[in-house]
């Protein structure tokens, strides 16, 4: 069959872990085309390559209005193979007449999973004595429990419902607190629904699930830091924008709180920040989301989106619907 549609593909895990997607898109008559790099795009090479597409599936490439007005009037859809669209512009995507997509829940329990690895390795200093017994030496390292403490969460959307049951795993006591909460799933759960200002007061371990908005970027600065409890722990595996990291090198080198975990950064990679030079600080490049199964599904949902939008349909997760009325 001749290719109806082209569509460039940024993420390289589209053409491995995702391949099955790839072959499905094919099959319907629309050519897959690669980045032309391993790594995500600048807006200038973006804007030379949309021109030239009907749609793109995107990882954590930012698309900005120049790129999105240089693929006009060929495309049509951006599509995330992922949650979060902060990286994709969508208010100009909107005027432009082209429709955004994501990729809702297909990543909920690996990244639940690896918010509980980054928690256990954090609390037991598991990389620590990794290095040090490489080194020749035999350290006592002593850690805590999670048993009977209180986890919070800020967010409590899919991701966090997600981490609160493998909490009640650990026998650990669960609160959160959620701009828009969801009742139902708290009583399920068990999870007190309590205040922003509460949950950084109760909060042995505070781990972040709230996406990147205008309302929540530094949402956790130098005053909301000093709320928490001494000798509690932060992990972070939502978007690196949602912490002033400054804020939060302080309170490491400082004391203010025990130690943290972060997935996520302002930049990425991290080649300037603070976080870098921080005591008690587990840093890891934005892989929570990454495992075989997750990819796998987050690459069929962006694809389902690509090939409804390209033959005239709804597809099932547009991010701005109003552009299809």
């Amino acid at each position: 069959m001749a290719a109806r549609w082209r569509v460039l593909a940024t993420p390289r895990s589209f053409f491995e872990e995702g391949r099955d997607a790839v072959e499905w898109l094919t099959q319907a008559g629309v050519e897959v085309v690669p980045s032309p790099v391993d790594r995500p795009l600048q807006e200038d090479e973006l804007a030379a390559l949309l021109g030239e597409v009907d749609g793109v599936v995107v990882g954590v490439d930012r698309i900005g209005r120049r790129a999105l007005a240089a693929g006009r009037p060929r495309l049509r859809v951006v599509a995330r193979n992922g949650i979060g669209v902060d990286t994709v512009d969508v208010a100009a995507a909107t005027e432009l007449g082209v429709v955004v997509t994501n990729a809702p829940s297909v990543n909920a329990d690996s990244v639940a999973d690896f918010t509980f690895a980054l928690l256990l390795a954090l609390v037991r200093r598991v990389v620590e004595a990794d290095r040090a017994v490489r080194e020749g030496r035999w350290p006592r390292l002593v850690g805590v429990e999670l048993r009977d403490r209180c986890l919070g969460l800020l967010g409590f959307g899919r991701i966090g419902q997600r981490v609160a049951e493998r909490a009640h795993g650990f026998g650990m006591r669960t609160v959160a607190y959620d701009p828009v909460p969801d009742l139902a799933a708290a009583e399920r759960l068990g999870v007190r629904l309590v205040s922003f200002p509460e949950v950084l007061a109760q909060a042995d371990f505070l781990s972040l699930h709230l996406p990147l908005t205008p309302q929540t970027r530094h949402l956790l600065g130098e005053e909301e830091l000093r709320c928490m409890k001494p000798g509690s722990f932060l992990v972070n595996t939502a978007r690196g924008g949602v912490v002033d990291e400054a804020a939060l090198a302080r309170a490491l080198q400082e004391g203010w709180i025990a130690g943290a975990a972060c997935d996520v950064f302002d930049e990425e990679p991290p080649r300037t920040s603070p976080l870098l030079q921080a005591p008690n600080v587990l840093l890891s490049p934005h892989m929570a989301s990454h495992t075989r199964e997750a990819i796998a599904r987050a690459s069929r949902v962006a694809a389902e989106n690509v090939l409804a939008v390209l033959q005239g349909g709804r597809p099932p997760n547009a991010v701005n619907p109003e552009v299809l009325r």
